[in-house]
């Protein structure tokens, strides 16, 4: 027969199981990195996305997950991560965070790796020069450099369309392309196109003379297996934030 104490004691534990389950376990139904907190990493900085400021981060990309974040009742926290480990999908997998938010171009490529939300954006790519250089096109740079960001679709798109002749130099980092500028190392920035309309407007010596419609749509990340329900709530909070108005303010606020 059964003492007391243990049949009490296997009812203590049953309860706690049931509760885990329903809870999700400390990171509650969305299996958290940190229990109530949204935890995003993101390649910072890359204004107007993400970027810092007093000490804080703001951007498009951290503005829109807090409005998602405020739906879901989860506090955000933003994480500076290398934008390799977050399309490869290395810094979701080794728990570093929930998801990522870091203008992610959607390619079938990196769906190999990570899941993505729905649409949040539409990009194109574009050609930034000197405004004093002369050049108007990416066939002007043969026989110069263009500089991209290292495992971008800038990056892709530069060797694809390459004219021919055009060295397409790779930095780690979207700030180190306008040192490269600066500094004579390359003649033309190839990358996203609000990335490069937001650095003109603080440098008149820089200028847009090409823009490429790609058809590109941004999306948030998440590894490829287990956060099925958090995806889920991603997209229906990031709806009801389009629904609401939030996102044409933020939209506003950024980019107009």
């Amino acid at each position: 027969m059964r003492d007391k104490s243990t049949a009490a004691l296997i009812l203590v534990l049953a309860f706690a199981l049931i509760a885990g389950a329903c809870s999700g376990g400390a990171g509650g139904e969305y299996d958290l990195v940190t229990a109530d907190t949204l935890t995003v990493c993101s390649d910072i900085p890359y204004a107007p996305f993400e970027f810092e400021e007093g000490g804080s981060y703001s951007g498009f990309d951290v503005e829109l997950m807090e409005a998602i974040g405020t739906e879901l009742d989860l506090t955000v926290e933003f994480i500076d991560s290398g934008f390799d480990s977050i399309t490869s999908g290395t810094a979701m997998v080794g728990n570093e965070c929930d998801i990522a938010a870091s203008a992610i171009t959607i390619t079938e490529e990196r769906e190999l790796n990570i899941d993505f939300s729905n649409g949040y954006f539409d990009a194109d790519q574009s050609l930034m020069v000197k405004a004093d250089s002369g050049y108007s096109s990416y066939d002007d740079l043969v026989g110069l450099r263009v500089g991209v960001q290292a495992g971008t679709t800038g990056e892709a798109y530069a060797n694809d369309n390459n004219p021919g002749g055009v060295e397409v130099v790779s930095f780690g980092e979207s700030a180190d392309l306008f040192v490269a500028m600066e500094a004579g190392d390359i003649q033309g920035i190839l990358q996203d196109l609000p990335v490069n309309a937001e650095r003109m407007l603080g440098d008149d010596s820089l200028t847009v003379v090409a823009t490429y419609p790609t058809g590109e749509e941004y999306g948030f990340a998440v590894k490829e297996e287990g956060k099925e329900a958090l995806l889920t709530a991603v997209n229906d909070a990031l709806a009801a934030v389009k629904s609401g108005g939030t996102y044409d303010t933020l939209y506003d606020k950024y980019f107009k």
